[in-house]
Parts: C-alpha cells; structure tokens; sequence
C-alpha cells in the first residue's frame, strides 16, 4: 500500500479521464474511461464507470484527496448524488466535486483564479477568486441558455430563416442549404425535423453553415454571430468580480477556438465593455485544473 498521491478527473459526456499525481505533482498515472456525467446517464452508470476508473488506479490508494469536475457538479443536487457514490467508492477520502467550468478555469489558467468562457455545443462562463470563491452565468443548457453556443447559433437560423421566408426577418439566402443539411426538401419539414427528430447535437452541427454565409455577407447570418458575440460578452461581464487581481480570460469550445467571424467580434465587444481583460491562450487542460485542485485540496486537509 503506498500513500501520499492525489487524483483529478475530468468527467466528460462521452468519456472521463483520470490522472494520479504524487505529493510533488507529478503526473504518474494517467487513465480514461466511460462518460461520469450524471446528464448522459443514470447515476448507478455513473458509478459503474467510476470504480472502472478506480480499479485502474487502485494500487496508488488509498488516496489523500481528489477533484470531480462534470457537467452539473456545481449544483447542489448533483453534488449530493454524486457524494452518495463517492461515500462507498472513497470512503473517508476528501474529494472536492465542482463544475467543468471550474476545472477548466483552474487548468486554463495554471492558477485558481481568474476568469473562463466555454462556448461549444453549449456556452458557460465562470470567475473564481483564490479562496475559491465563484460566480456563474449561464450553463443552463440548450432549452433555457446557452447564448452564443454552436447549437444556439444554428436554432437562431433555422427559426430566424423562417421569419425571413414570412417576410419579418432580415433577407438571407440560408434556408436551403440549412434544409439541405437537415436532408429535407422543403421549409415546412423543419417543424417535424427540429421538434421532434433532431438531437441537440443534429442542430448544432448547422452552426458552421451560419459562418459561411456570414463570411458571404449575409445579413441575417451576419447579425445572428454578431448577437453571439455580444451574448458571449454578457456572460462574462457576469462574473466579474473585485475581488480577482487575475484578470485574465481562459476560453475554450469550438465557437471561440475555430469561428473565424464570432471570435474576433468577440474579441472587440470583449474591449469596448471589459477593456481590464486579457485573453490568454490555456495554459493546461481541463484535467489539469482537477489535478490542482485536488493538491488544493489536500494542503488544505493537512
């Protein structure tokens, strides 16, 4: 039995991965493993793959401290489920369970305060201070947020190439190739297909559509990436907080990483309204914030 190591774990919708470090931080174990978001499955699946991962790690236990970062963790309910799993699986180790945008802010930054914006499928923002203080905005999924996301991006112009086509929207020259897209022939099966076919992820595949035709000029695409920009803005603005001497600003996801109209206009709102902030390129991985916060933890405990 060996003691004194702690873990982080990044727990992903499709796949988690978990990494083992030793009182030095070194990394000496690194594993993956299914989906521990409690939003893709039950709980008990959830629990099932956490002990797979566990069991792959298992001769570096029993461990000092850990850090569970996943979708919804930074919400009471979920925490409570999720400590109910870790009291058979860990018992009487500490394990701080917060938020992917928390993990990903942590390692973004290399540090444990600052500021973080997500805006992938989905869009999120977050600012933590060095004692662990933090605010939120948005996250709160595809039916009631997720402003400025992929998926939102594209519902925007599907329901907004509608209007065009009643004639209560600006012109656009989107609508066949968003149909096209979607394998339907003719506007009034987009009713069928988005309420009761398309998954979110089906919808939000049709984002990069909206940038081709934004890059062309067209109106409504244009204006719909402007909107996105600004919404991502307003989440960050959100989180500002006095407290923080970091002020600098990790992003992540797709729309931020590859948009090439969104990200500069971006960019330039971020200016005109949060001119204190720096956009820095991320300085690690959304594991490696679990990993510092685990050690965080842990010094903490002692």
């Amino acid at each position: 039995m060996r003691e004194g190591f702690t873990f982080g774990i990044d727990g992903g919708a499709t796949r988690s991965r978990l990494a083992v470090q030793d009182t030095d931080g070194n990394r000496v174990r690194s594993v993956t493993g299914g989906p521990t978001n409690l939003y893709t499955g039950k709980p008990e699946e959830a629990a099932l793959h956490l002990r797979e991962l566990f069991d792959q790690v298992k001769e570096f236990g029993p461990f000092k401290a850990g850090c569970i970062g996943s979708a919804g963790l930074g919400r009471e309910q979920e925490r409570n489920t999720f400590s109910s799993i870790l009291e058979t699986l860990l018992p009487s180790v500490p394990v701080k369970l917060c938020s992917d945008g928390e993990i990903l802010l942590t390692g973004g930054l290399g540090g444990p305060e600052g500021y973080a914006l997500i805006s992938g499928t989905g869009s999120i923002a977050m600012s933590r201070t060095k004692k662990g203080k933090t605010i939120r905005s948005g996250g709160y999924g595809y039916l009631l947020g997720d402003e400025g996301s992929a998926y939102w991006i594209a519902h925007q112009a599907l329901m907004r190439s509608l209007r065009s086509l009643d004639g209560r929207d600006l012109p656009t020259a989107m609508l066949e190739r968003l149909l096209e897209a979607c394998a339907l022939q003719k506007s009034e099966e987009l009713v069928s297909y988005v309420h009761h076919k398309a998954s979110k992820a089906d919808i939000a595949s049709l984002a990069p559509i909206v940038t081709t035709f934004a890059i062309q000029e067209d109106p409504l695409a244009l204006a719909i990436l402007e909107q996105a920009a600004r919404e991502l803005v307003a989440l960050v603005k959100a989180v500002q907080n006095p407290e923080i001497q970091n002020n600098e600003l990790v992003v992540a996801g797709g729309v931020l990483e590859h948009d090439p109209v969104v990200r500069p206009l971006f960019e330039r709102f971020l200016s005109e309204r949060l001119e204190h902030l720096v956009i820095i390129e991320s300085r690690g991985t959304a594991l490696d914030g679990a990993c510092l916060l685990a050690r965080d933890l842990e010094r903490k405990e002692k």
